[in-house]
């Protein structure tokens, strides 16, 4: 099935689509992240976000397209200190729930650690995680991420708290 979708980096001309996904994924699936549906971007924020993605070296976002539907997203933002330029961000990873299965979401995973990697100085990739998520705490653990916290009740979604789970993975200069 690797065949039935492309990914790429998502371009100004995306903005609409991406919008749209990502209040789905936040309406749909709450417990997995930590804005609401209130706090989103406009379209108009996201274009610009993805230009400004497009001409420098730290910041990106793949979409995974299904013909020309946006089906899955993961965003990837690089620490801009000094002290802190070695480390990266893995944030907004989403596939809709009728495209799981086909091993798009490891594809579209893969691909965000593939372009990360390029980036010269990178020691580690972090990420969160709702530990109720096993399904996505598998595939950064099979993918070499490793568990070095568990945040307790990090995110609220009206009467239930949620632990988080800290992962991260080494390039080769981040922390042991």
């Amino acid at each position: 099935m690797a065949g039935r979708h492309t990914i790429s980096l998502l371009s100004p001309a995306d903005a609409a689509a991406y919008h749209a996904l990502r209040l789905r994924a936040l309406r749909e699936h709450p417990e997995a992240f930590g804005r609401s549906p209130e706090e989103v971007e406009p379209v108009e924020a996201w274009a610009e976000t993805f230009r400004a993605n497009g001409e420098r070296d730290g910041d990106f976002t793949l979409g995974a397209f299904e013909r020309d539907a946006l089906v899955g997203m993961v965003g990837c933002r690089r620490d801009r200190m000094i002290k802190r330029r070695h480390t990266a961000l893995i944030w907004g990873v989403y596939v809709a729930p009728e495209q799981r299965g086909t091993g798009l979401g490891r594809r579209l995973f893969l691909a965000a650690l593939e372009r990360a990697r390029t980036w010269h100085g990178l020691g580690s990739l972090w990420l969160d995680v709702t530990t109720t998520n096993t399904g996505a705490r598998a595939l950064y653990a099979s993918c070499g991420f490793r568990s070095v916290a568990i945040k307790p009740g990090t995110l609220r979604v009206g009467d239930r708290y949620y632990d988080e789970e800290m992962m991260v993975l080494d390039l080769g200069a981040g922390p042991r």
